[in-house]
């Protein structure tokens, strides 16, 4: 019997002692980190993905009440809270009246009366009567006539609409519904919008328009930089403006000391895009494309146009063409410079100026230089470089010329010459009435024979 025990004993100790055996029969567990390490040259599966940032939510309130409820078919704890309820969001604080919390993490926030959304980062504050915060997504949706203000870097914006998107990551604001944009130079109106408080930058899309004192602004899409208070309007931009000018007094009036009344003058500036920048006297607006801005009293076109310190400086590139209807002459050339205060305009690359009938604006003659200069105050354009003088029956040429506009008075000088009938003549000066097609030479007349014919 001992015999026996014994080689059952051996029997059994001896399957045991099979490295085989032993593995397959006797399953070892190891915890994670123990794993790896016993299998030298394995290496596991690493995920690269970033981690979701965890955002740590705070809310409370001076009431709590507590319920389970239903939600989408999951069984979950409600929390209401009440008298100055808040949930608070990395540092963006939302408060209202009563705020119904779904679930422990406040995965979703219904915010009832008087809803306030204050980002102190931004100096954003959003206003509402009803919100809705929503966790997962990072944002809180607000309705009911919803408004926001901005007080940053010494401007204050304010934004009127339907409703509300605040996406509380990104400082993003998508405005739906009739916007209005209030700040302290002008109202603009669009039919939506995002606001982008990192760029300091508005988007209005829905032919938005812009109202300031005296301008009204309007164009396919619109964009405002807040901290510069700079506007960029593009696609069929439009500018409207009213301005108060100082009208010519009558000769019974010139003897009266009494100042002449102010004129009513509306002016249309129009183009492919345009942008505005206001820096109190500073202002700059220009129009980039088929620039076009019209008056009652003239025209100018260009392709581009900028006008700086509220109109008292204009600068015009490429193709310009300005008519005056009031003193009937038209200007052409590449480059216009125009000083309102001093009443100067500089006119060069291939200027031109083309004298105009009364009464149908038709061409009557025509003068080119090098450079073209108009005295405002005085009434007078003068010519230098080149000049030549063209009416319907004479051609002209000289080194400088003056045009005295309301006469209609034209004196060429500089070794002038004139072509009339067939016949070439020079005088010291020759005096032009291009509008009537007259010509009174003076100085001593010289006739130059076999003068090639006009």
């Amino acid at each position: 019997m001992k015999i026996a025990l014994v080689f059952i004993c051996l029997f059994i100790l001896g399957i045991s002692a099979s490295p085989l055996r032993s593995r397959e029969s006797l399953p070892i567990l190891f915890g994670t980190e123990d794993f790896f390490r016993s299998e030298p040259g394995f290496k596991p599966e690493v995920n690269n993905k970033p981690k979701k940032e965890k955002i740590p939510i705070l809310w409370g309130g001076n009431s709590l009440t507590q319920e389970e409820r239903l939600v989408n078919g999951i069984q979950m704890k409600t929390f209401i809270l009440g008298g100055g309820a808040y949930i608070q969001h990395k540092s963006i604080r939302l408060m209202a009246k009563e705020i119904e919390i779904i679930g422990e993490d406040a995965l979703v926030g219904n915010l009832k009366g008087q809803v306030i959304v204050e980002d102190s980062e931004n100096g954003m504050t959003l206003y509402a009567s009803k919100g809705v915060y929503n966790k997962m997504e990072g944002t809180v949706s607000l309705e009911n006539k919803p408004f926001l203000v901005q007080k940053k870097d010494n401007k204050r914006v304010k934004i009127k609409c339907d409703s509300i998107v605040r996406y509380l990551e990104e400082a993003k604001t998508n405005l739906s519904g009739p916007v209005v944009v209030t700040s302290s130079d002008f109202q603009l109106f669009g039919e939506n919008a995002v606001f982008l408080e990192k760029e300091n930058r508005i988007d209005l899309q829905g032919e938005p328009f812009l109202f300031s004192e005296s301008r009204y602004l309007i164009g396919n899409s619109l964009n405002y930089f807040v901290k510069e208070a700079t506007i960029s309007l593009k696609g069929d931009a439009n500018i409207y403006q009213v301005s108060f000018e100082r009208g010519k007094k009558s000769k019974i009036e010139e003897n009266k000391s009494e100042e002449p009344k102010k004129i009513r003058r509306i002016s249309m500036f129009s183009g492919d895009a345009l942008s505005h920048l206001s820096k109190g006297k500073e202002s700059v607006t220009s129009m980039n494309g088929n620039a076009y801005l019209y008056r009652e009293t003239s025209e100018f076109r260009a392709n581009d146009i900028e006008s700086r310190r509220n109109n008292e400086e204009i600068i015009a590139i490429g193709n310009v063409s300005f008519i005056d209807k009031e003193s009937f002459y038209k200007m052409e050339g590449g480059l216009l410079k125009h000083d309102k205060s001093k009443k100067y305009s500089y006119l060069t690359e291939n200027p031109k100026i083309y004298f105009l009938d009364k009464k149908d604006l038709s061409e009557k003659g025509n003068l080119s230089a090098v450079v073209l200069e108009r005295f405002e105050d005085r009434n007078e354009m003068v010519s230098r470089g080149n000049v030549v003088v063209e009416t319907l029956s004479a051609k002209a040429k000289g080194e400088f010329a003056t045009y005295f506009e309301k006469e209609d008075r034209l004196v060429l000088e500089g070794n002038p010459s004139l072509v009339k009938d067939n016949t070439q003549v020079s005088s010291g000066k020759i005096i032009m009435f291009p509008k009537e097609d007259k010509v009174l030479l003076s100085d001593g007349l010289k006739v130059i024979p076999n003068a090639p014919k006009k």
